[in-house]
């Protein structure tokens, strides 16, 4: 006869030997519910992911390519009146009396005078080669007493007619030597007649007497005991003084905006031909010098201070200006311009989907920067992924073409996650991960314009241009994004400083002083 075993698990009756188990209670449809609804509920909520940051690490030292040299072109202004005020002053306006008798040399029958008035000088400037010019009007006398007979006489130019006249020059070179002291040589290069025409000629012919070249013999030697003054009057310019004045000015920091300055960093000297214009003497000086764009707190004049080097005489090295530009980007603007174009975009891949919710870019030392990207939907959690900024030269934008996910990331996707290691999701960050440059620079460069262009000192005027922008180039650290280029432009300096002068002492033949 069979027989049932109660409470005996039916499962025991396959293992006789065993001894029964109890039977467990079921509960009942009430204590079942929320037991039910907790295990669907944990079912259905959607895996998390949670890694750990990317590992920092210290920032690389920046190997910076030095820009070549600029030339920052300049012209220093000498006003040329006080020396020409002190040739005046030195040499007569008029010379010889038609009254005073002059013997003629291997003739003592004869005799001669003269009377002459000299034009005001008239100045002007060929290179290095000042010229000084004059015309003098004269009147002459002859005298010739015969072995038999009265003493007889002649002139030209007396009374209501036209007196000759003659063409007088002087030729000044100037230069700059090496110490910065101005050096001139003056001499008398032509005293002759006017024109070719009678009235420029003084010859009483009846006695065989030619006026005309005692005259012009007469006015040489009256310029040539004179043109020293000339040359003692320039060299007596406090050049160096000047340049020293114009070298600190120079040697200052230029503020730009807020703790935005440009330095010139002149280092050598070079002058150039030296014109005329508007009765000055323009020198034409070009500098070698580093600009640049430093940002903080000002620079310390004294450190920039360097002492006038030598004039050189050789070509410079460089051609016209290149500065640097740096603009830094911090992590919270890099981050609002990434947030605006990922956060909300929904990706989908194998059925499943997710929503980006935020995002932020941080340093992490190296040159590398970390892209954290927080999601929901069908997985949640954070993720993150690492790379290198560069300048994409043809889009004009910072990117990461190397964003890739972080280790820590990579480890956990692998373990249940895979999807969102998509490459497609991946592709999508990097696409979006980016941002423009040049405009920042641009302004920036701007901003340089605008502050080179002013008046550093009375009389230094400070003229600059800048071309676009070139050779851009990113570098991350931990605290922000570099951005660094360099621009091409012309840099020139106006120095329009007046030398006035003095009168010459009373007590000494000395030259006028001239400052």
């Amino acid at each position: 006869m069979h027989r049932t075993v109660v409470g005996v698990n039916p499962s025991d009756r396959r293992h006789p030997g065993r001894a029964p188990r109890a039977r467990r209670a079921w509960p009942g449809a009430a204590t079942l519910a929320p037991w039910l609804f907790l295990a669907a509920a944990a079912c259905e909520r959607a895996p998390e992911i949670e890694p750990p940051p990317p590992d920092t690490v210290g920032d690389i030292a920046e190997a910076v390519q030095p820009l070549p040299a600029s030339v920052v072109e300049s012209e220093v202004r000498y006003e040329l009146a006080p020396a020409l005020v002190a040739l005046e002053r030195a040499v007569p306006r008029t010379f010889g009396d038609i009254n005073t008798r002059l013997s003629v040399a291997g003739n003592r029958r004869v005799h001669i005078a003269f009377a002459a008035r000299r034009s005001p000088f008239t100045i002007s400037v060929d290179s290095q080669r000042v010229t000084i010019a004059s015309v003098v009007e004269y009147e002459g006398r002859g005298w010739y007493k015969p072995v038999i007979g009265p003493e007889v006489s002649a002139a030209c130019g007396t009374g209501n007619v036209e007196k000759p006249r003659a063409r007088v020059r002087l030729e000044s070179t100037i230069h700059l030597q090496q110490s910065w002291s101005l050096a001139a040589r003056t001499r008398v290069t032509r005293v002759a007649p006017y024109s070719t025409e009678t009235r420029d000629k003084c010859a009483v012919t009846i006695f065989r007497i030619d006026v005309t070249d005692r005259v012009m013999k007469a006015t040489r030697e009256v310029l040539e005991k004179q043109v020293r003054t000339l040359d003692r009057a320039l060299a007596e310019v406090n050049t160096k003084a000047r340049f020293e004045r114009w070298w600190r000015d120079i040697s200052r920091p230029i503020r730009l905006t807020d703790s935005v300055y440009l330095t010139v960093n002149p280092r050598n000297v070079q002058l150039g031909k030296v014109t005329v214009d508007s009765g000055f003497a323009v020198a034409h000086v070009r500098l070698e010098a580093l600009p640049r764009i430093d940002t903080g707190h000002r620079p310390n004049d004294f450190v920039l201070f360097t002492p006038l080097p030598p004039l050189r005489s050789g070509p410079l090295e460089g051609k016209g200006l290149r500065v640097s530009l740096e603009a830094m980007f911090g992590y919270d603007v890099a981050t609002a311009m990434v947030r605006k174009a990922l956060a909300g975009r929904t990706f989908e891949r194998g059925g499943r989907s997710i929503r980006i919710r935020d995002v932020s870019l941080t340093g992490i030392g190296g040159g590398r920067v970390a892209l954290g990207v927080r999601f929901d939907g069908d997985a949640r959690g954070v993720v993150y992924l690492t790379g290198t900024p560069r300048y994409d030269n043809a889009a004009d934008q910072l990117v990461i073409p190397d964003l890739d996910y972080d280790l820590y990331t990579a480890s956990l996707l692998v373990k249940g996650l895979a999807f969102l290691g998509d490459e497609r999701l991946r592709d999508l960050l990097r696409q979006n991960t980016r941002f423009p440059l040049q405009g920042q620079l641009d302004r920036l460069r701007a901003l340089a314009v605008k502050g080179m262009n002013r008046n550093l000192a009375e009389g230094v005027l400070l003229i600059a241009s800048l071309d676009e922008v070139r050779n851009v180039g990113v570098r991350a650290t931990r605290t922000a994004l570099v951005a660094r280029a360099d621009a091409g432009g012309t840099l020139q300096l106006q120095i329009a400083r007046p030398v006035s002068a003095t009168r010459p002492r009373p007590s000494r033949r000395a030259a006028p002083r001239v400052r």
